[in-house]
């Protein structure tokens, strides 16, 4: 009796089960019918198109035949039907008809049959009214009961002067053309801009209006047109059906696909029979009905075992929330030691540069000694205006060296853990204000192609410094001994990224695939020039960002650093 719940609760488990397999399986196979049913679609579509774009082509060609042109200004037109004739013969054209700019036929392939247009008056075709408002004109039709439905183009005829002086008309047969997928399972239809069947593999549908609109039955023939059998549409986890009853031509239930064709003006429709999917969820869902009988069996025995499994998950549980506190614990730890070890870095580029700085900052401090002396002097001799100048001379030099100093107070503090929009342009320029007297020292030469609209990437404006300064540091270091000095630096950004690039005309890397390894260096190690881990520094930095950093040889040497970082909001 204790049992009973879970029998009862098993029952409506598997019942459930089975239901959500058949749902699944049906809402899988109607996509994967969904995907055939669309490719087959794009084919017929593009067999369509396809055939119908050699008859595209060829007004085009024809317009710029002079014997048209000849036969356009001359008194006898209809000279030209043979050619015509043999024209349409060669290309498997319905018709092709010379039309002067009136839009009357003067000649035509059909002469002597009741397919002839001679005579006849286009001016109020659109294939013609687009073709004299100098486009490719097109449309399709069918004149009368008898005559075959085609797919007409049109293309002006000019002089040398580049007046219109008539068209040329080509009409394709869609007989032809719909024989190509005539033996196709599916149902295959083409509805122009009125909702009419105009091109079928299924000829009962030729001339079917899927609504009620009335349209203008003289570009039908002038004959009824019959509605289409009203189908019960409804949607099934986002595709749709159609439910067609009495009739026994089409599937009781299809899959309707479209899609838009507007290189000729119509809409493609393909209906799938869902049968098929039907019939394969159906027996999935009997498939795990019997699997579910089957592992009915096997209940009591996992009833048997299920408190030594709960036990037993209870202490993996525990062991693994251990675990994670631990890894919490130790990537803290890591944490605090990559900031120290960055801080650290960026107070040893600091002490590198520390002479060159202490002249930075002397030069200005000497010449602010010299233009206050000057400007006493002239203050004695009544001569203000020299005086002012001295003094302005003095704020300019004040200012150098608040932004110096201001630049190196915010690059050896710490900087946080978040990030955002920094614009490279200024990130680059504040390294260069610290890298400056060193540069000068070493006489190395910059080439600093600062963009004109500034550059936003992801990152930390300090972090980013630091990278940039190792950099260069770095490049003054290889370049020691070197002819030619000279540091490029360029900023940059693609779709979803921006970059920071620098070379040096250095003797380049020697293993490019080691130079971001800790402690890897050319330099000698333990010595004053560092202990590999500059670039170590860097590589963490730009990670950090969600970004990468590469270093390669230059092709016309020296060595190329890229940095690389996700690309910030618009400035």
């Amino acid at each position: 009796m204790r049992l009973i719940p879970y029998i009862s609760l098993y029952l409506v488990f598997a019942a459930g089960l089975v239901f959500a397999v058949w749902q699944l399986s049906y809402r899988e196979a109607l996509g994967q019918l969904s995907l055939s049913a669309q490719a087959n679609l794009s084919l017929a579509a593009d067999r369509l198109v396809g055939r119908l774009e050699r008859y595209r082509m060829l007004p085009v060609v024809l317009s710029r035949d002079q014997a048209f042109l000849e036969a356009l200004g001359s008194a006898t037109p209809e000279r030209l039907n043979p050619r015509l004739r043999q024209l349409a013969d060669l290309s498997r054209s319905l018709n092709i008809s010379l039309v002067d700019v009136s839009g009357v036929v003067v000649a035509d392939s059909a002469f002597g049959t009741a397919q002839s247009y001679l005579g006849r008056n286009l001016s109020d075709r659109a294939d013609f009214i687009r073709a004299m408002n100098g486009a490719l004109g097109f449309t399709h039709l069918q004149e009368r009961v008898d005559s075959p439905r085609g797919f007409t183009f049109a293309r002006q005829i000019r002089d040398a002067q580049g007046i219109t002086r008539g068209a040329i008309v080509v009409k394709a047969d869609l007989v032809n053309l719909e024989f190509l997928w005539r033996g196709d399972p599916e149902t295959v239809f083409f509805v122009d801009e009125n909702q009419v069947i105009f091109i079928s593999n299924r000829s009962e549908l030729l001339l079917m209006r899927l609504n009620s609109t009335e349209v203008d039955l003289t570009r039908y023939g002038n004959q009824p047109l019959r509605p289409f059998p009203n189908p019960a549409e409804r949607r099934s986890f986002g595709y749709t059906i159609w439910q067609v009853a009495n009739d026994p031509k089409l599937s009781h239930e299809a899959l309707l696909e479209t899609q838009p064709l507007p290189v000729i003006g119509m809409e493609a429709y393909i209906l799938t029979d869902t049968a098929p999917v039907t019939e394969a969820a159906r027996l999935r869902a009997m498939l795990v009905a019997a699997l579910m009988a089957l592992f009915g069996v096997l209940l009591w025995a996992l009833y048997i075992r299920r408190s030594a499994l709960a036990r037993e998950l209870a202490l993996r549980e525990e062991a693994n929330a251990a675990l994670e506190a631990r890894v919490e614990k130790r990537t803290g730890q890591l944490k605090r030691a990559q900031n120290d070890l960055v801080q650290a870095g960026k107070l040893s580029a600091l002490g590198q540069m520390a002479a060159g700085i202490s002249h930075e900052l002397n030069q200005p401090l000497a010449a602010i000694q010299s233009f206050s002396e000057n400007a006493q002097v002239f203050l004695e001799r009544g001569q203000p205006e020299k005086a002012a100048g001295n003094l302005g001379r003095i704020a300019d030099l004040t200012g150098r060296m608040a932004r110096i100093i201001k630049n190196l107070r915010a690059f050896s503090k710490k900087e946080g853990e978040a990030s955002g929009d920094v614009a490279l342009g200024r990130v680059v320029d504040d390294a260069l204000e610290i890298a400056a007297a060193r540069l000068r020292a070493e006489d190395v030469a910059l080439h600093w192609q600062r963009p004109e609209v500034e550059i936003i990437a992801q990152g930390g404006a300090v972090r980013l410094q630091q990278v940039v300064l190792n950099l260069i540091s770095n490049a003054v270091d290889a370049m020691a001994g070197v002819a030619t000095r000279r540091i490029e630096i360029s900023v940059g950004e693609s779709i979803d990224s921006a970059q920071i690039v620098l070379r040096d005309t250095g003797p380049g890397l020697e293993a490019p695939e080691k130079i971001f390894e800790p402690f890897y260096t050319t330099k000698t190690t333990g010595g004053a020039d560092g202990m590999g881990l500059g670039l170590s520094i860097s590589y963490g930095i730009v990670q950090s960002f969600g970004g990468a950093i590469k270093g390669a040889n230059h092709p016309d040497g020296g060595a190329v650093f890229t940095v690389t970082l996700p690309k910030g909001a618009a400035p």
